[in-house]
């Protein structure tokens, strides 16, 4: 690739409903420096976060115009002279940020909280392309067992989950765990993930087809209810004590009912926030049932590894929705905001 060539790519060039996603010619990424790593890309995925940067529900660090997308997979194609790890020729997957490498947070294992980050999609390389060029300290090796689109989703549909109901809210065998947006490509992981913790799962959904899934990922019960109803009393009475541990990847619209069914001492742990707005509750919930509120960020390289194992050897089944065009991201994005996808929706190049 010379300088001066382009790839097609999809462009975000405005806030707006899914079809300002259109496929450009974009430039194509220089050859790797340092540390770099040149990937032909094979996989994307579609995260309800692309959604919220698209219509403008978030906006921190973003910088218009985009090609979205923080889930790659692909080929290494070259590599800079001072990467190490990363051979040509090998299977990667990325985390959603290439961090300094070189700050405390970084680190210590917190690079998720490097301040010096760029977020893939964002104001670094996105994912709806054909290739891009990272820092090496984004990605893993996967093994060719593993087809690129799963390897795309291993780090913020599968990681994030990891991430949240074992490190952050510490889930332990014997735990009661509700996972809300259960049947969407993050919840549907996480039931797996909280069942490998050892935990008595209940998935929430407002999918009453995406039931039978639901279950076959794990859970031990599955709770059906109404966008907008108050549901507290129909978990009540499949966990009476309440849960251990809520995994939440909805946020605002589901937090109500849900708070309202923590055990004592449990845990909340938000991983997903769908709207731009607030919650409210009264203080004196958590102080007498000495409950936590635990905010949860995307998982961390070392994270990232551990799913690939854990893919590679079986104990979790990537749930892929459908793999679709990059001409399709404007349909893909809608079937993610209606909720008809089950797991992730995929881009092939």
């Amino acid at each position: 690739m010379g300088m001066g060539s382009t790839m097609r790519a999809v462009v975000q060039r405005s806030i707006g409903a899914p079809e300002v996603l259109k496929v450009e010619s974009w430039p194509t990424p220089s050859q790797p420096r340092g540390d770099e790593v040149l990937i032909r890309i094979r996989a994307g995925g579609v995260c309800y976060h692309d959604l919220l940067v698209r219509d403008g529900t978030y906006r921190h660090l973003v910088e218009l115009p985009l090609v979205p997308g923080h889930e790659i997979a692909g080929d290494v194609l070259a590599v800079g002279e001072g990467a190490t790890r990363i051979k040509v020729r090998d299977q990667v997957a990325s985390t959603n940020r290439e961090t300094c490498g070189q700050c405390d947070l970084c680190r210590t294992g917190q690079e998720g909280l490097c301040t010096n980050q760029r977020f893939f999609g964002h104001n670094g390389p996105g994912g709806y392309a054909e290739f891009a060029v990272t820092r090496e300290n984004a990605l893993s090796v996967v093994p060719r067992s593993i087809p690129p689109e799963v390897a795309c989703v291993l780090s913020c549909a599968v990681g994030t989950e990891l991430h949240g109901i074992r490190d952050i809210g510490q889930t332990k065998a014997g735990d009661t765990v509700l996972v809300t947006g259960s049947g969407g490509g993050l919840g549907v992981h996480g039931v797996q993930v909280a069942k490998l913790c050892g935990a008595f799962v209940v998935g929430l959904t407002t999918t009453a087809a995406k039931a039978s899934v639901i279950r076959s990922a794990g859970a031990d019960e599955v709770v059906v209810v109404e966008r907008g109803e108050r549901f507290d009393k129909k978990l009540r009475e499949v966990v009476p004590g309440g849960f251990d541990v809520i995994c939440d990847n909805v946020g605002q619209p589901v937090f109500d009912s849900c708070f309202r069914t923590l055990a004592i001492g449990g845990r909340y742990v938000f991983i997903g926030q769908l709207n731009d707005r607030s919650i409210s509750f009264n203080p004196a919930w958590l102080l007498l049932r000495n409950t936590r509120l635990l905010g949860s960020n995307s998982s961390t390289r070392r994270e990232l590894d551990e799913v690939v194992r854990m893919v590679d050897r079986g104990l979790i089944k990537p749930v892929i929705d459908r793999t679709m065009a990059l001409e399709d991201a404007p349909m893909a994005h809608r079937r993610v905001m209606t909720a008809e996808a089950t797991g992730r929706v995929v881009l092939t190049p």
